[in-house]
């Protein structure tokens, strides 16, 4: 197919998906939209499963994600993260003890590599399917492990639809929950404020100062987003591949922006972050071109059993957990659920519920500031870090 053509196709295709996200308030994500469109795609021969490749994109796919890998570590705000240290500590129980809970009862259920495949994708996100299905290709793309792979992209596609649910009917109870504490007395609340602007932040001084305005450019931005890629995957490769290349570049992101090498959300800032999306979410979905309807209908009852063994083991141990830090069991699932959708999803079904439930500004307010700040805070910690590392060291336990 021609280039041209095979780029303006996978565009339209997620442009499309972006508008319906939209509509449906996340409710049918951008990635399930594109997944779903691009097999039927595939399976009627509208265009041949070579589309991904005609457009360019699966060769810069790995040095794409490594960057926005990177990015992902700039968006790291250790105060905010500190003043939620009991959050970070719940979160890092959910990811990590659940994920070992998830492994070894799916194990015996649906097998070695499906358990190795789910874990990662159900306590994170994409980043975590691309992980494994990177870690697949490195194996040379066996057929034993097609479907690992496909069942971690369905996961991605899918995670939203049931995350959203169950997240909006735990912080309800929550709202409501507080809302009842906060007229009885049994639950104090003091004004707090999240939204502040650039301006009104006092200025941290880093390592590195800030370059100056002019300087701050898309080429240097963009320069310097691959500096700091490129010595992780030296790093990667000194450890002979041990530690995951994606894992390093994470932990590189949040060092870079720390010392002040990078800015904070620099890909958005080098105005590269909407072609290098479509190129990440790419590294995910073309391992959809070697799969058959045959597949799909096989794989359903696996998807389910692997939702269910995440979400009860996740739930297990927020439960368990969170009453150490005297968390209510509902707050505890609507962190738990957190995993599976992330940022914007933590804040806008937060805001939403404050807005149902509170009847009046205090309310809406008290309900927010009591919500919002956790659910941030664990949607990043589960989402974006922890789900990482796990996934890096489970997918070495891929059979072939």
């Amino acid at each position: 197919m021609d280039g041209m053509l095979a780029l303006t196709i996978v565009c339209v295709i997620f442009a499309i998906g972006d508008w319906i996200s939209d509509k449906t308030h996340a409710i049918v994500p951008v990635l399930l939209f594109a997944s779903l469109t691009f097999l039927v795609l595939f399976w009627t021969g509208l265009v041949p499963t070579t589309l991904f490749n005609d457009a360019g994109l699966m060769q810069i796919s790995t040095m794409m994600t490594g960057l926005f890998i990177v990015n992902m570590g700039t968006l790291l705000d250790l105060k905010s993260f500190v003043a939620q240290w009991k959050v970070v500590v719940l979160g890092l129980a959910i990811v990590i003890v659940g994920g070992v809970l998830m492994f070894f009862v799916a194990k015996p259920i649906l097998g070695n590599n499906f358990a190795v495949a789910l874990v990662g994708p159900i306590t994170g996100g994409w980043v975590s399917a691309v992980v494994v299905n990177d870690a697949i290709t490195a194996l040379g793309s066996p057929d034993s492990l097609k479907l690992a792979g496909v069942l971690a992209t369905i996961i991605v596609a899918t995670q939203g639809i049931i995350g959203y649910p169950l997240a909006s009917l735990f912080l309800r109870s929550e709202a409501r929950r507080l809302k009842k504490g906060y007229h009885d007395g049994s639950i104090a609340w003091t004004r707090i404020i999240f939204e502040e602007t650039e301006t009104d932040k006092p200025a941290r001084k880093k390592l590195i100062p800030p370059l100056p305005a002019k300087y701050q450019t898309s080429f240097i931005l963009l320069a310097k987003s691959c500096i700091v890629a490129l010595i992780s995957f030296w790093l990667s490769d000194l450890t002979g591949g041990a530690v995951h290349k994606y894992v390093i570049c994470l932990i590189m992101g949040v060092l870079a922006q720390e010392i002040g090498f990078l800015e904070h959300d620099v890909m958005k800032k080098s105005n590269c972050y909407g072609i290098g999306l479509i190129v990440c979410m790419v590294s995910i979905l073309v391992f959809l071109t070697a799969v058959t309807p045959h597949d799909v209908v096989s794989l359903l009852p696996v998807v389910a059993g692997a939702f269910i063994i995440g979400i009860v083991s996740m739930l297990a141990v927020a439960v368990i957990i969170g009453k150490i830090f005297h968390f209510s069991w509902q707050m505890c699932c609507g962190i738990t659920c957190s995993c599976l959708f992330g940022f914007p999803g933590t804040y806008v079904v937060s805001t939403e519920v404050a807005n149902t439930i509170g009847e009046t500004d205090d309310e809406i307010q008290m309900i927010t500031d009591n919500i919002l700040p956790k659910m941030l805070v664990a949607g990043f910690i589960c989402l974006t870090i922890t789900s990482v590392l796990i996934t890096g060291v489970f997918v070495n336990y891929f059979v072939v």
